[in-house]
């Protein structure tokens, strides 16, 4: 019996990930020395991390890491709050609660910046985790939801939009939903095991309980 709806912020709630694509092509181009279809391949095969583990993964022990990891935030914070939540997202979390399920965000952006762009948008949801070391999306967010709402992992269904977000869910037993965007069907049923995508956010509000009635 699913009880907790938990979503993804970047590219699944929030619809950032144009715009912060652009900023991490665009410093990969000019600091790695690579083409951009090379580096925008690359940045998405890592998304769903925080772009610190990203730069570390993909380009390790670089000197320019720290420089490029300290800008790409910068940039992130001068403009995630100029962009818009998905025209959906709203009203499919106000319906799922009202359902009476839990909703929460969990996310790889930086807890504060998150909070404040749910305060500024008037998004209301039981939970927001966002990132700090040593507590990030997946395991640690995942357990601290568990213990907090005193859930099981089978009550809890993830919704994202990369191929990481679908690896950290099905690494702790949870039911992974796939938010096209990024990625499409065939990349995400090469991993899923559960095989459920979703164009839209209100395809939750008639799926969730079909899921339960199964």
């Amino acid at each position: 019996m699913i009880k907790m709806v938990t979503l993804d912020f970047d590219g699944t709630t929030a619809d950032t990930m144009p715009t912060l694509e652009k900023i991490a092509v665009r410093l990969m181009t000019e600091n790695y020395q690579l083409e951009e279809s090379k580096a925008r391949t690359m940045y998405r095969n890592t998304t769903g991390l925080p772009f610190e583990q990203q730069i570390g993964i993909l380009f390790p022990d670089k000197e320019m890491n720290d420089k490029v990891i300290t800008q790409f935030e910068k940039e992130k914070i001068e403009s995630i709050f100029d962009l818009l939540l998905f025209v959906d997202a709203k009203e499919a979390i106000s319906s799922l609660r009202k359902q009476g399920y839990l909703v929460a965000i969990s996310s790889s952006t930086i807890q504060s910046t998150i909070e404040k762009y749910c305060l500024q948008n008037g998004l209301d949801v039981d939970q927001i985790l966002g990132y700090r070391k040593g507590f990030e999306k997946g395991k640690d967010h995942f357990d601290f939801l568990m213990k907090k709402f005193n859930l099981l992992a089978e009550e809890m269904v993830y919704v994202g939009d990369s191929l990481k977000d679908c690896e950290r869910a099905q690494g702790s037993e949870i039911l992974f939903i796939a938010k096209l965007g990024m990625f499409s069907v065939e990349q995400f049923n090469e991993i899923s095991k559960s095989k459920i995508v979703i164009k839209d956010l209100l395809e939750l509000i008639e799926l969730i309980p079909k899921l339960n009635r199964k």
